[in-house]
């Protein structure tokens, strides 16, 4: 039992050291757009809209939510109390995941919405282990310290992909998205918000996206597209099949962040 644990320990430190080196070089590639008038990150609901923003050079740095599984409720409750519940070892725990585990929130865990199931169970660190490995532990401390700094302070360019359900409330998620762009708009700041999500349409029609922009700062895509965004198809999976829908809604937002800074 002994020899089992210290194993562990062992697996956890390399872990920790590996991730160390990764960080290091995520900071390396995102080093130009840190420095940008405007930040660009990802709010979830789970790894894609990160993985959007890096293909298309537009990622500034990860943020809490960039690499997990979470909901826009979680996020306020987390800003509202300005993480503090966060990295507490009391309010983190295991969970099974298939053949693996994760690390899930058991103190951010409460939503009105509807969400797809997986999003519902909790603030999930998808892949990382602040429990067991310190570099993870740090990262997220980085993260969130990083997070409050610029409240405020920056203008902020805030991607938020919302995987649809039956039991969607587009109207009621707005108004979530509204009440966290409520936290940042102030001392003059001007930040944006991106919703989108699918709505699937026959193969044979061409793709397309449909955008609505609000006063608060919201702005609205919905991306007419042939597949949903999942699967075992990675193409599919990282919905790189609609990157061109991704490059015209990109080119929207950076027409409207021009404006803004010229006024």
């Amino acid at each position: 039992m002994q020899s089992q644990a210290i194993k562990q320990q062992i697996k956890n430190n390399l872990r920790s050291i590996k991730r160390t080196f990764t960080n290091i070089n995520k900071k390396w590639k995102n080093r130009r757009n840190f420095k940008t008038d405007v930040i660009w990150i990802s709010l979830g609901e789970n790894c894609l809209a990160d993985d959007i923003l890096r293909r298309h050079n537009k990622k500034s740095f990860s943020s809490v939510f960039s690499s997990g599984r979470s909901n826009i409720e979680y996020i306020l409750q987390m800003e509202r109390d300005n993480y503090l519940n966060l990295l507490k070892k009391d309010n983190l725990k295991h969970f099974p995941d298939g053949q693996h585990s994760v690390v899930r929130s058991t103190y951010y865990n409460s939503c009105i919405g509807n969400y797809s199931p997986r999003h519902m169970l909790g603030f999930e660190f998808s892949h990382h282990d602040p429990l067991n490995v310190k570099e993870d532990n740090r990262a997220f401390s980085r993260r969130i310290a990083r997070q409050l700094k610029y409240r405020g302070m920056k203008n902020f360019v805030f991607l938020y992909h919302h995987r649809i359900t039956d039991k969607s409330d587009i109207s009621l998620l707005k108004s979530y998205l509204n009440e966290f762009l409520a936290l940042y708009n102030i001392k003059k700041c001007q930040c944006k918000m991106i919703l989108f999500y699918q709505n699937i349409i026959d193969n044979k029609a061409d793709k397309f996206i449909d955008f609505t922009s609000y006063d608060t700062g919201l702005l609205e895509f919905v991306c007419h597209t042939h597949e949903t965004w999942g699967g075992d198809n990675l193409e599919t999976f990282w919905a790189k099949k609609d990157d061109t829908l991704f490059e015209q809604m990109f080119n929207i937002v950076d027409k409207q962040n021009n404006v803004n800074l010229m006024s």
